[in-house]
């Protein structure tokens, strides 16, 4: 019923962990695994040799790496359960809280189920608390209008695979054409694809996205992540992605209403967005990409805020 999928590199250290005591612990309401092994240079290849008589995974090696996205995007067309979720290697769910959101995003008919998670720095174990959980509830359906304001809040979500959004050839449920808008900084591929996909998903089938309120797995903050400060805020990266999403949805007439008739939210998504630019630093403001790349679309995205 339920397929993971998930690309690993060079993440030996955490995989026997994740795939004996949370993939396929007792629990768990995985029922089948499809792992890609992205040209990992340590002992990833000797551990996945391990699971090759389980019928449950499907190992898939990449001689080069082609990237996170790009090693789900392959898999993503190869999964024939009607539910489907995706998994970084370093990452993790709790079995037993993974089990209630499956079981309840099945009974309600649910497209999407998720539940709230912590963040796991080192041996330090921190409860998240991220205001979207709460403003999501300040209407029912309003999951479009929380995104915006509150930034990215889903995370180890159950989706139902007919009802994702289907982009490119592939039909995958990110839109890989938004990288173009982003790669010419030098930086790569567009870090807030999980957030846009989430946007879609509330705009599409409000009605249909099931939240636990309780904890269910981890994110596992490391140095070095595309997505850490120094590398996506300080640079403007951060802002300049949210500028983007506000001019692919706010341009909407119905979506713009949205936002605008709600003081709550309209207050909120300025609030983020000015929050995302005040973390640039100033000498990342006189760079070249601040300057020809980021500049025109943050000072378009702020003039459409600003007169709603």
């Amino acid at each position: 019923m339920l397929t993971l999928i998930i690309p690993t590199k060079n993440h030996g250290i955490y995989l026997e962990n994740l795939l004996d005591n949370v993939v396929f612990s007792g629990p768990s309401p995985v029922t089948q695994l499809l792992i890609c092994n992205d040209a990992s240079t340590d002992n990833t290849a000797e551990i996945l040799a391990k699971y090759s008589g389980d019928k449950r995974i499907r190992v898939f090696e990449n001689a080069t790496s082609v990237g996170a996205m790009r090693a789900c995007e392959m898999m993503f067309s190869l999964v024939e359960t009607p539910y489907v979720m995706m998994l970084a290697s370093d990452d993790l769910f709790f079995p037993e809280q993974l089990a209630k959101v499956f079981e309840e995003t099945v009974r309600r008919n649910a497209y999407m189920g998720y539940g709230k998670y912590m963040i796991l720095e080192g041996e330090q174990l921190t409860e998240l608390n991220h205001p979207g959980w709460q403003a999501r509830r300040f209407k029912p359906g309003c999951d479009f209008e929380a995104l915006m304001g509150f930034d990215q809040y889903t995370f180890l979500i159950v989706m139902r695979k007919e009802f994702l959004p289907k982009h490119g050839s592939s039909e995958f449920l990110y839109d890989a054409s938004l990288d173009k808008l982003v790669e010419a900084d030098g930086l790569g591929m567009l870090r807030a694809h999980d957030w846009n996909f989430a946007l879609e998903m509330a705009i599409a089938h409000p009605d249909r996205i099931y939240f636990l309120d309780e904890y269910c797995g981890c994110f596992r903050k490391v140095e070095n992540q595309l997505s850490t400060d120094s590398i996506y805020v300080h640079t403007g990266r951060a802002v300049f992605e949210m500028a983007l999403l506000i001019l692919k949805y706010l341009v909407n007439y119905e979506l713009r209403q949205r936002i605008k008739s709600e003081p709550y939210f309209h207050t909120a998504t300025k609030n983020l967005f000015y929050a995302k630019f005040a973390g640039v630093t100033e000498a990342a403001k006189q760079s070249r990409n601040f300057q020809e790349i980021y500049k025109p679309i943050i000072l378009a995205a702020d003039a459409l805020l600003n007169n709603m």
